[in-house]
């Protein structure tokens, strides 16, 4: 490559720092939590205003913006059919109670940018906009056309790719688009992602009620807390690991994202051993807790008879997702992340059988996404990590992943970039992740990301793929 080049695209970067956090800003603002269904706005308001906002900005610096009518838009260099797609999205999940800092704007802290989104996903979204600005202000050609995707509905099964039955606003991007012959994910880390595990939800519902209390856990506005009500109980005045206020106990650690989860537990975890310990619940209603405190623990599902692990994508793990309260009836929901060598089928099945050992039905069961795998031998997969090494040093390896990303849905796709979740030195453990409490992205990290992606465009400009 070009040093020269090189050192002024490097300059240009250090140089646009303070435009890359305010465009961040503006993006973290818009709360694109999913909402309703709207004309025009098959994910919700929020979501769309964030697809509006990134038009409008690739409009003001000369970009060639298209609205796919799906919940999906983009933003290319030129003009027609783009070569080359880096995905990124703009919905973001529920922020959650437990901030230090304000979640729906961007707080600069330690090094880094605070604020729901700067890590997942809309930090990188800016970041790469921002890498094709200074491509245009220093009169870079390429001899194909990139464009950044932004899609709006990826926090939630990706059905802004897949499409939503009956609404004709929601059709799903690869039903009625034509996907770029490649395309880039910036949304996990360098060097390059090849393969990725399939996800799918299981809701488990008690066959016998729980009296003693109300009791649910990481609702959509609490996702890090689980509680349990009783309107007549001589509660204890301290719990394990739990607050009691009013009749109220509560549990709290901070959220994670559901392809990591904790060996230790979760909020799930602590309250039903609290409650068990000081018995208080019946005893011909222990075993529903008993059920949730083991599965909770049990991350590689050996509890449901669903272990397995494959010599590439790893070990199947099981999220304790969420607990709703159903007319006395708990509702039980996993996240079930699995590699090859099982089927959903599989899944569900092993699942029911000790679900009804244990007093549960399976009420309810969503296939989220399919495994993917690249040749990590490939001509690509190796440009990508020689381009993603030789700024990083690290010695990674190309690697598969956990997480679900638009790379699940595409052809010829590869995850790259962008480890910007590096939460503050002064934060601690649990603090700062994405989907978490003050979820934080490292400026250096998102500088750095696009000086990668800078060299990767001009050697993909100098390679035939």
């Amino acid at each position: 490559m070009n040093e020269a080049l090189l050192k002024r695209i490097d300059e240009k970067i250090e140089q646009t720092k303070n435009a890359l956090i305010k465009d961040i800003t503006t993006l973290v603002r818009i709360p694109s939590v999913q909402g309703e269904a709207e004309p025009g706005a098959p994910f919700g308001k929020a979501p769309k205003e964030v697809l509006d906002t990134v038009l409008k900005m690739g409009s003001e610096e000369g970009f060639y913006g298209m609205d796919y009518h799906v919940g999906v838009v983009s933003v290319a260099m030129k003009e027609g059919q783009p070569d080359l797609g880096i995905w990124a999205h703009g919905d973001v999940v529920p922020a959650g109670d437990g901030w230090n800092f304000e979640p729906f704007d961007v707080t600069e802290h330690n090094g880094c940018i605070i604020g729901r989104g700067v890590t997942d996903n809309k930090g990188q979204l800016a970041a790469v906009f921002h890498v094709f600005k200074i491509f245009k202000e220093l009169g870079i050609k390429l001899k194909f056309n990139p464009a950044i995707y932004v899609g709006s509905n990826e926090e939630n099964g990706m059905a802004d790719m897949t499409g939503v039955s009956g609404n004709s606003d929601a059709k799903g991007f690869m039903n009625v688009c034509t996907p770029p012959a490649m395309s880039l994910v910036p949304d996990s880390s360098f060097p390059v992602g090849y393969g990725g595990k399939s996800a799918m939800n299981i809701t488990l519902k008690s066959e016998k009620s729980l009296k003693s209390c109300a009791f649910e856990a990481a609702q959509d506005a609490s996702p890090g807390s689980a509680t349990a009500v009783f309107s007549d109980a001589n509660l204890p005045e301290k719990l394990p690991l739990c607050t009691i206020e009013n009749g109220k106990v509560t549990a709290f650690t901070p959220p994670r994202h559901g392809s990591n989860p904790d060996p230790d537990g979760n909020m799930i975890t602590n309250i039903c051993g609290a409650l068990l310990d000081a018995n208080l619940v019946s005893e011909e209603e222990r075993p529903i807790l008993e059920f949730f405190k083991r599965v909770s623990l049990d991350i590689h599902g050996k509890t449901l008879n669903v272990e397995t692990e494959h010599p590439v994508l790893g070990k199947l793990t099981v999220f304790t997702k969420r607990i709703d309260y159903a007319k006395g009836f708990p509702e039980f929901t996993l996240n079930i992340r699995y590699p090859l060598g099982i089927t959903a089928e599989e899944i569900a099945k092993n699942i029911s059988e000790k679900a009804t050992e244990a007093g549960f039905t399976v009420t309810d069961m969503k296939s989220m996404i399919l495994p993917y795998m690249q040749d990590p031998e490939s001509k690509m997969v190796q440009l990508l990590y020689k381009v993603a090494e030789s700024i990083t040093g690290e010695g990674n390896k190309p690697y598969t992943l956990s997480g679900g990303t638009y790379a699940h849905r595409l052809p010829n796709a590869y995850v790259f970039g962008t480890d910007c979740c590096v939460p503050p030195a002064d934060f601690p453990k649990g603090r700062g992740n994405e989907h978490g409490v003050d979820e934080a992205a490292s400026i250096e990290r998102l500088l750095r990301a696009m000086r990668i992606y800078a060299r990767v465009l001009l050697a993909l400009n100098e390679t035939e793929w």
